[in-house]
């Protein structure tokens, strides 16, 4: 029997990857710990801005990293 499909890894940040990027401001959007990265609007962006998400060694050497579904405004 195959997995349920669902694939992890470098390209696919657990919740803890988000957690571990946003304890750091972003110096591109200049949000503070804690707050996704915004787009120029002000609205989340779609993928952490690299100055940020490369502050996590684990994350470095990715291209992008994706926010999360749950990380919006008004979100924890």
């Amino acid at each position: 029997m195959r997995g349920s499909g669902v694939v992890t890894g470098p390209q696919d940040p657990s919740p803890s990857d988000a957690d571990d990027v946003e304890r750091h401001p972003c110096p591109r959007c200049v949000v503070q710990p804690g707050s996704p990265c915004r787009s120029r609007g002000g609205a989340v962006a779609g993928a952490y801005h690299t100055g940020r998400f490369t502050k996590v060694p684990p994350l470095a050497k990715l291209l992008r990293v994706q926010n999360p579904a749950d990380r919006g405004p008004g979100q924890p």
